[in-house]
């Protein structure tokens, strides 16, 4: 009972801190006839539009008519919080910028796969994280992935980025060739065209054998950066529904329930080519709860 309770409190809570930091709040000073005529309340959001990269495992991937990947596990745990048997709407798109074009627009109401940045945290906003990245390297070349080792290769990346910010302001004396997709990318090294793709880490080691002879430098990746949901800023409520979803998922995990352990360990665990350990994942998770809701998620004795 007491587990019981504290995972409620920890979703709860979790909603609540994330709500607040993401809902612009109401001037205090505002006059008597802003305060009668409140801006319209967005219609309730019952089927998820995402937009989805179709060469972007081990997030999303489209197998015939059929899209998988960890971001569609994510989605489908979202349209399940939201009711109805309807399965998310996949909008398939060819570039960052369009994903983020459709969110704007209202043609999508959801993105997930996402790498954290700033940037992109002013004009969308995040939900809880499911992964964490960084920046590595995918190269056939005899190299460790240093910036010593990179001076003067070409390195290719998908336009509008993280990775395509990190290579730039942290690689400054490698040639920079720019993609619209990752698989456009992995074609150019497919062809020897470029040295390298920096790329999230997760997707450089689930990519890794499509190239013969391909690696993950360096070991250590190039800076860190969550990876979430994305809506548009005024979704607040899908928002909400997101991160009770995507919470009920980690904690799922963390607690060894068989459906939520396989469909994450399917795209990163130890049996997939990313090959990250069950324990390796729920540590992270449990840091990712309890850095939110201020509880340890952990198993406790009663």
């Amino acid at each position: 009972m007491r587990l019981m309770l504290l995972r409620c409190s920890a979703l709860l809570l979790a909603l609540t801190a994330l709500t607040a930091c993401s809902t612009p709040q109401t001037s205090s000073t505002a006059s008597t006839s802003e305060a009668e005529a409140p801006a319209p309340t967005p219609e309730p959001i019952t089927k998820l539009k995402a937009v989805a990269l179709s060469d972007a495992l081990p997030y999303s991937s489209q197998n015939e008519q059929e899209w998988e990947g960890l971001a569609h596990e994510v989605l489908g745990v979202i349209q399940a919080e939201l009711g109805g048997d309807a399965a998310p709407e996949i909008i398939d798109v060819t570039s960052i910028k369009a994903a983020g074009e459709a969110l704007k627009d209202g043609s999508a109401n959801i993105a997930c796969g996402v790498s954290f940045s700033w940037e992109r945290a002013e004009q969308l906003s995040y939900s809880l994280p499911f992964a964490v990245g960084g920046v590595r390297l995918l190269t056939t070349g005899d190299n460790d992935g240093t910036p010593e080792a990179l001076k003067g290769t070409s390195i290719g990346v998908v336009k509008d980025s993280v990775p395509a910010d990190v290579v730039a302001k942290q690689l400054p004396e490698t040639e920079l060739e720019q993609f619209d997709s990752p698989e456009a990318a992995l074609d150019a090294l497919k062809q020897g065209s470029v040295d390298a793709i920096a790329s999230g880490a997760l997707w450089a080691k689930a990519n890794a054998g499509a190239v013969p002879g391909s690696k993950a430098v360096p070991e250590r990746p190039y800076g860190r950066s969550a990876v979430a949901c994305v809506v548009a800023s005024e979704n607040q409520a899908l928002l909400a529904k997101a991160n009770v979803a995507i919470a009920q998922l980690l904690q799922n995990y963390i607690d060894g329930d068989d459906t939520s352990t396989n469909r994450i360990n399917r795209w990163i665990g130890p049996e997939s080519a990313v090959g990250l350990s069950t324990e390796t994942i729920a540590t992270y998770y449990n840091a990712v709860l309890s850095t939110v809701t201020g509880i340890d998620t952990q198993t406790q004795p009663d």
